[in-house]
């Protein structure tokens, strides 16, 4: 992220950013739709009031950390930055109606269960790294023209108005009260806990928030079961404990949105919790103040700056002797022992047979992966986990792709794991062409390599991408 400087000024300057409409005002801050001068684009521009240097800290850490979470559905953080007792927050703008827009009726039940489902899929991915959101709103959820449904305020809203107060300080039940929330409002055009967002209150019955096929008739009873199961003003059914994570709520979206609508689409094979380590951070936050901690990522970084202290990883076989003391290495590369396909949030497998295309040397053959409904897969990633044989020392990775605009991530690891998480981020691209190289800062003693997509390039009747050709250098 930049250093920008400057003043609040009345002719809506902020350091290098325009402030042209202001589109929304929550928590005691301003959110302006703006223009980056420097790179010509549009932006969406939080100034929030910071009287407290500790809070205008705490606030620039926390945003911080959350522009680290690489979900498409997760609006991006592009900078942060202190100006005039002021945090100024810069986002990518996106041209979409907030949620409460959409809610002067029910909505649909499949549409309902659609949205909700990706909104879990957001939130699961921000657990995965170890960030929560802590006060999910209709405000806070954005459709655009096409359907494509993202969420705002990841690291932002916690922080200004502390935890969803039903969630008892506790921030993975916050945000799986917010996602039930969500799903309520979609179902019943009505909110559980209040008043919210110009949103109605839901009737109490006999004392207590009912589900929501006590508002609306034809209403699926694995709706109102998901329902019960998040919302905490809601009570759980009989035998039905709450919900433990977001990734439980979105498989039981997923499976429900199946069965409504008769699409498959791809779902986790098991059901996953909130890691050990996620839950004994998230439940030791204060009530008012979200601690939102560096995932994985950074754990894996520090664990590579202290490998990097250590006895270098052997030279590959096929290295050739340096010639000169005085002459850089060459770039030697690396055979590929054995590859895979890696689904371990989907279905458990993407492809298999086609792996083998992803490196034979020959450009008209490819890996591909299967065809999604939207750009972020409904689900966090896919990709292929190659295996070097034995530890090398990564410096780039060269692929050629299959279409225009995936967004893609390397990560490495001397230890085969079965999630994203168990890997280091090494490099990452967005938007990428048919030919990207994937470069380290440094290189990177790795046995594993997993090329990890996270957004596919849109083709005839869906997102799909793939890989051509690999090529792993020192």
């Amino acid at each position: 992220m930049t250093e920008n400087r400057g003043s609040v000024a009345d002719h809506r300057q902020v350091g290098r950013f325009t402030l042209t409409d202001l589109v929304d005002e929550r928590y005691g801050c301003q959110i302006w739709r703006g223009v980056d001068s420097t790179l010509a684009r549009e932006v969406a521009i939080w100034v929030i009031p910071t009287s407290d240097p500790d809070m205008g800290a705490d606030l620039e850490a926390a945003t911080r950390t959350a522009a680290s979470v690489a979900d498409r559905r997760i609006v991006r953080i592009l900078d942060v930055f202190p100006i005039d007792e002021h945090v100024v927050i810069v986002t990518e703008w996106t041209n979409a109606e907030v949620l409460r827009d959409h809610l002067h009726q029910p909505l649909p039940p499949a549409e309902a269960a659609r949205v909700a489902y990706e909104v879990a899929g957001a939130i699961e991915s921000a657990h995965a790294a170890g960030i929560v959101h802590g006060r999910l709103r209709p405000s806070n959820v954005l459709i655009a023209q096409d359907g494509e449904v993202r969420i705002t305020g990841l690291g932002i809203d916690a922080m200004l108005a502390g935890l969803e107060p039903a969630a008892d300080g506790d921030p993975v039940a916050a945000d799986l009260h917010g996602i039930g929330s969500i799903l309520y409002a979609c179902l019943t055009a009505r909110w559980p806990d209040g008043s919210v967002d110009g949103i109605p209150a839901s009737p109490e019955v006999g004392g207590h928030i009912p589900p929501p096929s006590r508002l609306l008739a034809d209403i699926p009873e694995s709706l109102d079961d998901v329902c019960a199961r998040t919302v905490r003003t809601l009570v759980p059914p009989r035998g039905r404990p709450k919900l433990g994570s977001a990734g439980q709520a979105r498989e039981l979206l997923g499976a429900s949105l199946t069965d409504l609508t008769g699409q498959r689409r791809p779902l986790s094979a098991r059901l996953k919790s909130v890691s050990a380590t996620t839950v004994r951070v998230a439940s030791g936050v204060a009530i008012g103040l979200v601690l939102f901690v560096m995932g994985w990522v950074g754990l894996r970084l520090l664990g590579t700056d202290a490998e990097a202290g250590q006895a270098q990883p052997s030279p590959s076989p096929t290295a050739e002797p340096s010639q000169e003391a005085s002459e850089p290495p060459k770039a030697v590369t690396y055979q590929i022992a054995s590859a895979r396909d890696f689904d371990p949030l989907g279905n458990g497998e993407e492809n298999p047979g086609r792996v083998p295309f992803a490196y034979d040397g020959d450009k008209n053959t490819a890996w591909r992966t299967v065809t999604y409904y939207n750009k972020s897969l409904d689900k966090p990633g896919v990709g292929v986990l190659v295996d070097l044989g034995a530890p090398r020392a990564i410096g780039k990775v060269v692929l050629d792709m299959v279409g225009n605009g995936s967004d893609l991530q390397l990560l490495t690891s001397n230890e085969e794991g079965d999630r994203p998480q168990d890997y280091t981020l090494v490099a990452q691209a967005t938007e990428a062409g048919e030919k990207v190289t994937l470069k380290a800062p440094r290189p990177q003693s790795a046995r594993y390599v997993l090329i990890w997509m996270t957004g596919l390039p849109q083709v005839d009747g869906g997102w799909r991408g793939g890989i051509r050709e690999m090529r792993i250098t020192s």
